[in-house]
């Protein structure tokens, strides 16, 4: 601490904090007189009532947890505090270090929210570096702009520029004057919508608690990422691990309902001050001071892997996770008062961010054929913001990556039924079509970038990355989900990582970093907006020869199997992929990669082809309808079956070639429906959303091999 900081401190508490607040332009005033006469006659030469004054600044009290703001747009904020007991939370902010602008605001705040409070900022200025101060009192006081500091201020506070500002502070910076219980902190707004400007932003998540070896704070990364002072940090996920044993306690799926939410609100609490035993930090309170903030949740802000509509303890922490961050995501709510943590926010000409909730509407992690991840009023949400947005990128701010396999979107073989919602999400950006979209993701625990090409026509529909973890175990890195056709630029495990995303003022690049906790640069790639192109052409065939890889086949229904075995060989000619089980029971397939998947109506009449041998030929079985038969067609919950009769309806252990018509005058059963047989509407509406093709793999009970090779699907 310097002299003159040590002089300051040791200033009489009122004589600081009224120097303080005349400085940055406020006047403590009664409540009960603003706006009156009686207020005017008060008042003195500084435009305060002594006694008022001495009252309100006597009450000043301590924030315990320090300050955030998120949410941010073009013209709003949101700040977010939390006082030691019931309180008014004071915000005064400007867009100059000298406050010769300021702009106040405030709130109560009491034991229902443990404290906590939200300030919404608005008619803020785009693109603008505003400075702010945060302070508490224990009587419900308020403060207003100084009438004598340039003219008489509007309802944010500002005053008419026209006349030069003065007051008692005007020769000593604000930051010189600022007491120990007034917390202090920046934030830029996003430019407009029409302003062509760059825009840099971080993202990580993944802190404190997590696995059998956890790590401890303080975390080396939200203080480097706080000196890399970018417009904005995606907190992407798993922001605290309320399952994991932390000085703070654990939630388990015994712990009683009516005890979860004084655990969910400590987590938060020592994720911004950890107990001194601890660590003297976690960093995160210095991060959150220097930039403004989007909070994503993921599991872990409740329990691992739930499912919010059967989750009975995802209402305690969904109220935790609203209360200590700055939310502001509906326009019929106040800050931190709505259940909606889906929203987009636009950053400019070149930039809109998409943040969006896989948790709190998604079907059971059980196995169905078909379900929901956002649920059916977030992805038509998502579909129609995406195809509406003008912005040259879109980032779409994932907790979980679609092109990794995790519980959420994609899982290797055995399939979750998420990917039916992926697959809708993808054939979107296909149609609508949506440009220049990147995905960032998290909760995977390493880094990844590539991009993926779903209907292998050369271009690439999406790119996206992954970062993390920032304060937790890290694994190996492993492939992408070969479903959708990637192309992996880099991808490493074992470390604490963030990205960053960088655009420029042109907008046509997008620059994807990827950095250790240190900040050494692990990775980099700058993806052009030509790199990118979602078009898509009608196609009259689709096929699968195998001569270079596996074609993003996979397999299904074979216990620990995901991935075929890829042969560059002994095909028909050629490469090709074959699988085996020695297990017996259920039968398993292959399974079509997103490429023969979507809207396929077209096909309607025309034919899949196939090539298959097994090792051996004896010992065959029928394989069960209900499994599958000997191809399987799905969409929802309609599924249509083809199986082959006669002396040649199993494969030999020769190449023997299949031909299956995509046809109702062929005999397809209707699993789904009180007709036996397929009707033309049933299978031009199953192949209008085609979600699933299967072709049978297995033919021999006990041990067996079997082989694919050249795949067709033609009109």
């Amino acid at each position: 601490m310097s002299d003159s900081d040590a002089d300051r401190r040791g200033e009489p508490a009122t004589d600081n904090r009224r120097t303080f607040l005349q400085t940055i332009g406020l006047a403590a005033t009664s409540t009960g007189l603003v706006g009156t006469a009686a207020e005017a006659r008060a008042q003195d030469a500084t435009g305060e009532d002594d006694g008022e004054r001495e009252r309100v600044e006597n009450d000043i009290m301590t924030l315990t947890h320090g300050v955030a703001v998120g949410d941010v747009t073009a013209t709003t904020a949101v700040v977010w505090a939390r006082a030691e007991t019931a309180a008014t939370i004071h915000v005064a902010y400007s867009p100059d270090e000298s406050f010769d602008r300021v702009g106040y605001e405030r709130t109560t705040v009491d034991g229902e929210t443990d404290f906590t409070g939200h300030v919404r900022l608005a008619g803020l200025d785009s693109n603008t570096r505003y400075r702010y101060h945060v302070w508490a009192t224990k009587s419900a006081a308020a403060y207003r702009p100084l009438r004598d500091r340039g003219g008489a201020p509007n309802r944010q506070g500002r005053a008419d520029e026209s006349q030069p500002g003065r007051g008692s502070g005007a020769n000593r910076p604000a930051e010189e004057l600022i007491p120990d219980a007034v917390e202090s902190g920046t934030f830029r707004t996003a430019p407009a919508p029409d302003e062509e400007v760059g825009v840099s932003f971080a993202w990580s998540g993944d802190t404190w608690g997590y696995g059998d070896d956890p790590v401890e704070p303080p975390f080396p990364g939200l203080r480097t990422i706080a000196e890399r002072e970018p417009d904005f940090f995606l907190y992407h996920g798993d922001t605290i691990y309320a399952d994991a044993q932390t000085p703070a306690g654990k939630i388990t799926e015994d712990t009683p309902v009516d005890e979860a939410l004084e655990t969910y609100r400590a987590k938060y609490k020592e994720m911004r001050e950890p107990p001194a035993e601890v660590a003297e930090r976690t960093n995160l309170q210095e991060l959150l001071e220097t930039t403004s903030v989007y909070t994503v949740w993921d599991d872990h802000e409740v329990i691992n892997n739930f499912a919010g509509p059967i989750e009975p303890l995802m209402p305690e922490g969904r109220r935790a996770f609203r209360e200590y961050w700055p939310l502001d995501r509906d326009d019929d709510a106040e800050p931190g008062e709505s259940n909606r943590f889906y929203d987009s926010f636009r950053w400019g000409k070149h930039v809109e961010l998409f943040v969006i909730d896989t948790r709190q509407y998604r079907d059971p992690n059980v196995e169905l054929d078909s379900k929901t991840l956002l649920g059916r009023e977030q992805l038509a949400w998502l579909k129609d913001a995406l195809a509406d947005s003008d912005a040259t990128w879109k980032l779409l701010a994932s907790p979980a990556p679609l092109g990794y396999p995790s519980d959420s979107w994609a899982t290797p073989g055995d399939r979750t039924g998420y990917e039916a919602e992926l697959l809708e999400l993808v054939e979107h950006v296909q149609t609508a079509p949506v440009s220049n979209l990147v995905v960032v993701a998290g909760d995977v625990h390493k880094s990844i970038v590539g991009a993926f090409d779903p209907n292998d026509d050369g271009e690439f529909e999406f790119v996206e990355a992954v970062a993390g973890p920032l304060g937790a175990p890290a694994g190996p890195a492993d492939d992408l989900y070969p479903a959708l056709n990637p192309t992996e630029f880099f991808a490493k495990g074992e470390y604490a990582n963030f990205g960053t995303v960088d655009v420029a003022d042109s907008g046509e690049t997008l620059t994807i970093g990827i950095y250790d906790e240190y900040g050494t640069e692990q990775f980099s790639k700058t993806i052009h907006t030509s790199d990118i192109s979602p078009e898509t052409e009608p196609v009259d065939r689709i096929e699968s020869t195998f001569d270079e890889d596996a074609d993003g086949w996979l397999i299904s229904q074979n216990g620990g199997s995901n991935h075929p075995v890829y042969r560059d060989g002994g095909g028909n000619p050629g490469g090709h992929i074959s699988d085996e089980e020695n297990q017996g029971g259920v039968a398993w397939y292959y399974q079509a990669p997103f490429e023969y998947l979507g809207d396929r109506e077209s096909f309607y009449g025309g034919q899949l082809t196939f090539d298959l041998r097994q090792a051996r030929a004896d010992r065959q079985f029928d394989a069960d309808p209900v499994e599958g038969g000997d191809v399987l067609l799905a969409s929802g919950d309609a599924k249509l079956v083809y199986e082959f009769r006669g002396p040649n309806s199993a494969p030999g252990e020769e190449w023997t070639t299949f031909e299956v018509p995509l046809t109702a005058d062929a005999t397809w059963i209707d699993l789904t429906s009180r007709d036996p047989l397929a009707t033309e509407d049933r299978f031009r509406e199953v192949l209008a959303d085609l979600e699933v093709l299967r072709i049978r793999g297995e033919y021999r009970s006990g041990d067996d091999a079997s082989y694919l090779d050249n795949v067709v699907l033609s009109k």
